[in-house]
């Protein structure tokens, strides 16, 4: 096993630990309980949120997104190019969980002075939320690493490209 391999090891197992502690943090602490917005919890803001039908899995749709990152990191010891699907999963969670709010914080405040428009309450689980989402640049920089590795790798054996 080269220099690389060790190093890119060693790293791929402290994202697996990260991840994990992340969507634990979230689950855990950030969805249950905490206030996310108007006083209501992550899925209590959810459900129904995007639709009516099927309207109480919205949720559990959304938290199944954060689950595959830390599944794509797990894959992504033996094999470099599953950090391209922690990548895509942590950053649909954080846009599909921050997105609509964040546009109707910007809509209200922009026309707030034309309309009296009074802005939502967001809660504590909505900033802990945008402050976990951090780890998306995180995310790049392994994501980047990995395919410096995998190009590498296939200087010496193509199998470990894929």
């Amino acid at each position: 096993m080269i220099k690389n391999d060790k190093i890119y090891h060693i790293v791929s197992i402290c994202s697996l630990v990260l991840h994990i502690c992340v969507f634990v943090f979230v689950i855990v602490i950030i969805v249950a309980f905490l206030p996310f917005h108007e006083k209501r919890n992550f899925y209590e803001c959810f459900i129904g949120f995007f639709g009516n039908s099927l309207s109480f899995i919205q949720p559990y749709f959304v938290m199944m997104i954060l689950f595959l990152s830390c599944l794509g990191t797990v894959f992504a010891i033996k094999r470099p190019m599953f950090s391209f699907m922690t990548v895509v999963c942590s950053v649909s969670f954080f846009v599909i969980a921050a997105l609509p709010y964040s546009i109707e914080a910007m809509i209200v405040g922009f026309a707030s002075p034309w309309i009296s428009g009074s802005m939502s309450m967001f809660g504590i689980g909505f900033d802990l939320i945008m402050a976990v989402s951090y780890i998306f640049y995180f995310d790049i920089a392994f994501f980047i690493y990995s395919l410096i590795t995998s190009f590498i790798r296939s200087k010496t054996n193509f199998k470990y490209f894929l």
